[in-house]
């Protein structure tokens, strides 16, 4: 496999602006780009277990696939500079917990949409 093609996660939990809930969703297809290679640059079509509307993302915003899952890496602190992946876990020092980043929305600033145990759902911002 060529050192360029990017390979998602077939299943993130994401928040379904739809069912207003945090529900796993299924990579349905990829689109190239270049109509050619799957890259970063690439869009990938997820569709949500319950209502079935699907989601974008760009290859920049997910998590790839990763060989071992023994190797899952560790939670990063959050800071507002850095940029976060759907499926990535951050550890929030207000919050004193871990939370899993489930959505984006672009804009400016770009914002994360995190799920806390304890504090729910929250939006923060990234990228600034």
């Amino acid at each position: 496999m060529p050192a360029d093609v990017f390979l998602p996660v077939e299943e993130i939990d994401i928040f379904c602006r739809f069912c207003l809930k945090t529900l796993p969703a299924q990579l349905d297809r990829s689109i190239a780009g270049n109509g050619r290679t799957v890259d970063k640059d690439a869009t990938f079509e997820y569709s949500c277990s319950k209502c079935g509307k699907t989601f974008c993302f760009s290859g920049n915003d997910l998590k790839e696939r990763m060989e071992a899952p023994e190797q899952l890496p560790q939670p990063r602190d959050y800071l507002p500079k850095n940029h976060y992946v759907i499926g990535e876990t951050i550890v929030h020092k207000k919050f004193k917990e871990n939370g899993l980043i489930v959505g984006k929305d672009h804009g400016s600033p770009t914002r994360i949409l995190v799920k806390f145990e304890k504090s729910g759902l929250k939006k923060l911002v990234e990228d600034i």
